[in-house]
């Protein structure tokens, strides 16, 4: 028989659950997640080591004290006590679902171990007194809404209750937020492996529901075609905090592996294969969570995948993101940004204004950003992304605009002085803005990227005012520069000719330069939502400019061949 999930991870779980047996942390100091995610962990780790036989108790003891130390911090009311979410039925539920994972895999042990009989009672009074809140508890994210329905699911397995039943029914007749490129509605990878994708397996099963699997499938579709070449996910959509930080692909590994398994997929597999063979988050909680599910126990398809054909173009068009994918190179484009039509930068938007990344080898041109000193609205973020005749040329569009305010008419004056506060879209003041006449000023931008055998294109034209603009370049850390010169404040700048970022043997080029000096600045200007509050967005890595002034147009060539 070919290796399970469980042979897989056995060797990250073993060193998780070495260094949770020689821990010296004061569990009082533990958030109640974390103590959950422990216990369970140590609860898996001692029926992986034989169980009942030999008798050892000493990881059931100590899984004991930590469910001991979570019961203090459940309120009168169920709902746990700790975090930034005060009171919350899904942060709750969090919790409570590691509890059932947990009740399910002591159930057979509990008439031969006192020590399992003692645990299970106790987590079982910790669900019960949960299973209020979460029956009734609302949220405030939309996987939340799948969160609390797998832990009530969980809970009525154990416990069935047909209230249960139909607030789980309530939630999902709300329909799964997930588009039709697969796409749940925070567009997260870190939500969809956590949280939306293994919720509705649970739901699947407990429901006996066929249907619910869709969405699975869907997303797990999405996060292949979203799988970059260094095995993470893209996250430049996202409306989470994942968004400005790269994804490893481990954390979908059980749910690959269950997708494959359950659908006899090759393709998934593969992935599979490369996503348990990564650091994994947890490794000791997701061993015993695996012991719960019957797929992750049997080994994945041996059929060979498919061959990649030597190029695919994916569109996902809610999210307005393209991933350009070749053997050894991907380019993702990227014109979703919620801030435009939003007007500002919140938690929950997908706000970055990266709109290129190139992977070429070892080379990471992590984000690329086209940066204007115009009335403190930040970088340009596409609103729109067309493709032509050309499968491989795209146009990047936005204007944005900002005005001049006329004195009030005469009917709305007031002597004293005294006006509404309003925004006006970049800041607000006691001004009765809407009720004035405004002198516009406006900046279009359009970037027609082509993707060539050897290179990305970037044609760059600005129409309406004259302003500095800079198009910064971050690359991942770990290479080094040449062609470039740093200006007066430090930052490097492209000013003439073709600079070289190099990583081992791979190269990337960008090109050429286009000047320097005190007219076309080498900054970065994240926007007033930022700099408001002393902050900024601006990407890790090595970051390069080259600068110019609007309107006109510029060719910026990024070769990926050298």
């Amino acid at each position: 028989m070919g290796q399970t999930f469980l042979d897989a991870i056995r060797p990250a779980a073993d060193a998780e659950v070495a260094a949770l047996r020689s821990s010296t942390d004061d569990p009082a100091t533990l958030q109640h997640r974390d103590l959950m995610a422990r216990a369970l962990t140590l609860v898996g780790a001692w029926i992986r080591t034989g169980g009942p036989v030999p008798v050892d108790d000493t990881d059931l003891t100590t899984a004991h004290g930590y469910v001991l130390e979570l019961a203090t911090r459940q309120s009168a009311g169920g709902t746990f006590v700790g975090g930034d979410n005060v009171d919350s039925p899904p942060d709750s539920a969090f919790t409570v679902n590691d509890c059932c994972d947990a009740l399910e895999l002591l159930a057979p042990f509990r008439d031969g171990s006192a020590a399992a009989t003692a645990l299970a009672a106790d987590l079982d009074t910790i669900v019960r007194r949960a299973t209020p809140a979460l029956v009734t508890g609302g949220v405030h994210t939309p996987n939340h809404r799948w969160e609390i329905s797998a832990a009530l699911a969980r809970t009525h397995r154990l416990h069935p209750d047909p209230a249960i039943v139909a607030r789980i029914e309530a939630w999902l007749a709300e329909g799964p937020d997930i588009d039709a490129d697969g796409l749940w509605s925070e567009r997260s990878p870190n939500y969809a492996a956590a949280v939306s994708v293994p919720a509705f397996l649970v739901l699947a099963e407990v429901l006996d529901d066929p249907a619910l699997l869709a969405p699975v499938r869907a997303s797990i579709d999405a996060t292949l075609a979203l799988l970059l070449p260094d095995d993470t996910v893209e996250t430049v959509q996202s409306r989470r905090q994942d968004q400005s930080r790269p994804f490893g692909v481990s954390r979908f590994a059980p749910l690959l592996w269950h997708v494959a398994v359950l659908d006899d997929r090759a393709d998934v597999a593969a992935v599979a294969r490369r996503a348990v063979a990564q650091p994994m988050w947890q490794p000791g909680a997701a061993a015993a969570r695996a012991m719960t599910d019957p797929l992750l126990a049997r080994p994945l398809p041996d059929a060979e995948p498919p061959a990649a054909p030597p190029r695919e173009v994916r569109h996902f068009a809610d999210a307005r993101l393209v991933h350009v994918r070749e053997p050894r190179r991907s380019v993702v484009l990227f014109a979703g940004s919620d801030v435009p039509a939003e007007g500002h930068v919140r938690s929950g938007l997908a706000n970055s204004p990266t709109f290129l990344r190139v992977f070429a080898g070892d080379v990471v041109l992590s984000d690329v950003r086209l940066s204007r000193e115009f009335f403190g609205l930040g970088p340009f973020r596409a609103t729109t992304i067309t493709s032509g005749e050309d499968p491989l040329r795209f146009r990047l569009t936005e204007t944005v605009s900002a005005g001049y305010h006329q004195p009030l008419p005469r009917a709305r004056r007031r002597p004293e002085g005294v006006y509404p506060l309003r925004d006006e879209g970049r800041f607000s003041a006691a001004m009765d803005f809407g009720e004035r006449d405004v002198d516009t000023v406006t900046l279009t931008t359009t970037v027609d990227v082509t993707v060539l055998p050897d290179a990305v294109v970037l044609d760059v034209e600005q129409v309406g005012a004259d302003v500095p603009w800079a198009l910064q370049l971050s690359f991942r850390a770990g290479g080094s520069f040449t062609g470039v010169s740093n200006d007066a404040t430090g930052e490097l700048v492209l000013a003439e000719g073709t600079g070289t970022y190099r990583v081992g043997g791979d190269a990337v080029t960008f090109g050429p330069g286009n000047g320097r000096g005190p007219g076309q600045p080498a900054t970065y200007s994240p926007g007033q939502d930022y700099t408001f509050l002393g902050g900024t967005d601006r990407p890790d890595g090595e970051h390069v400019f080259v600068t110019g002034r609007a309107p006109g147009r510029t060719r910026i060539t990024i070769g990926t061949s050298a």
